[in-house]
């Protein structure tokens, strides 16, 4: 009995000891790639709590990992001390299906090609960094990411057409890079998108037609970019009334298609372009979810006197045009938020209403003859 009672506690201080060495869930091979990750960049503070002696799954910060012990997030961001390109040991990581490895000023490079290897992604952000070189092929191997997010850093070249391989891919946004050449007509094949955003970019040439083939799409914004052409006859064909459409400070030209009457849109911005002719025909009394048409600084001619406005229009921007007649009756009973008809060939009474009267004379000024508040009176 004495050797028992010896023998007993030992045993029972190795029972606790294996249960405490196997109670860590973390995956050795992920925890070794995630250490990788931290020695990388010489250990920032965001990696604080990535500590070797402790389980990467219930410890350590921005970590997610499954049933297993695998790790399926990273999801870091915010940190100047993050230095350098992201590192092969990125790869290493087989059951990620999300990154967020976001606003690091410091961290600069090429999108790695060891990012192909996670074929579980979902979700890639690598957004506000200062990441270079081209977006890479071989993000098209990807085909499970249903969100990509690579704006705002200075990645440069023509978008690849193997991204239209990602057809589960629900949000784009390329944004404010320094992106160039045309958009790719295989981005219309994603038929799952719901928002494409290439704004603030240097692409060119014309708006691909393919892009009206998106049934889903809610909002498509291709501002600030070198655009030219027309907007495609397909537009007319866009049907979902929560779109917005932006396509402002592009050298886009010519005359509007009718068709593009038929649209249903949420909101729609042409501005700063070199449109010309009608515009009349983008509004209409039947399009009940139009809250937004801001048409400014263009070269549009056409009587405003007749124009059929939505109901539902928040906020209106005609300016800078050769528009000409009168403004609507209707215009001082809608729900406007801000309006801007200057610099026109405007003539008549400004219609009464209370929400007019709130907004500055600059709004309805350097017209042809309009008077009335809040301008001088008629005479």
């Amino acid at each position: 009995m004495s050797k028992l009672s010896t023998l007993l506690p030992l045993l029972l201080l190795l029972s606790f000891l294996g249960l405490s060495s196997s109670a860590e869930l973390c995956n050795a091979n992920d925890k070794k790639a995630l250490l990788e990750i931290k020695t990388h960049f010489n250990n920032p503070s965001v990696f604080t709590t990535w500590d070797p002696n402790t389980d990467c799954c219930a410890n350590w910060s921005g970590i997610q990992c499954d049933a297993n012990g695998r790790v399926t997030m990273l999801a870091v961001s915010i940190a100047q001390d993050v230095v350098g390109e992201i590192p092969p040991a990125m790869g290493e990581l087989p059951f990620l299906q999300f990154i967020a490895f976001s606003d690091f000023p410091n961290l600069s490079g090429p999108i790695p090609p060891a990012i192909a290897k996670l074929t579980n992604l979902q979700h890639l952000d690598l957004s506000l960094n200062n990441l270079t070189g081209p977006i890479p092929d071989f993000l098209g191997q990807l085909t499970n990411l249903d969100d990509i997010d690579l704006s705002s850093n200075g990645l440069t070249g023509q978008i690849h057409s193997a991204l239209g391989r990602l057809t589960k891919l629900r949000t784009a946004n390329l944004g404010s890079n320094k992106l160039s050449g045309p958009i790719p007509n295989s981005l219309g094949q994603i038929k799952s998108l719901d928002q494409l955003y290439l704004y603030s970019n240097s692409l060119s040439g014309p708006i691909p037609p393919s892009l009206a083939q998106l049934p889903r799409l809610n909002e498509l914004d291709l501002r600030q970019n070198q655009l030219t052409g027309s907007i495609p006859e397909s537009f007319g064909s866009f049907k979902n009334p929560q779109l917005s459409l932006d396509l402002s400070f592009n050298k886009l030209s010519g005359s509007i298609p009718r068709s593009f009457g038929k649209a249903k849109l949420a909101a729609l911005d042409l501005s700063n372009n070199e449109f010309t002719g009608d515009a009349s025909f983008l509004f209409g009394s039947k399009k009940t979810g139009l809250t937004t048409i801001d048409l400014s600084n263009n070269l549009f001619k056409f009587d405003f006197s007749n124009v059929d406005l939505p109901p539902g229009i928040k906020n209106l921007d005609i300016s800078h045009n050769m528009i000409y007649g009168s403004l609507p009756n209707r215009l001082g009973q809608l729900p406007l938020q801000s309006i801007d008809v200057s610099f026109n060939q405007l003539c008549g009474v400004i219609p009464t209403g209370r929400r007019l009267k709130q907004f500055s004379p600059a709004k309805f000024a350097n017209n042809k003859c309009l008077c009335g508040p809040p301008l001088s009176p008629c005479k």
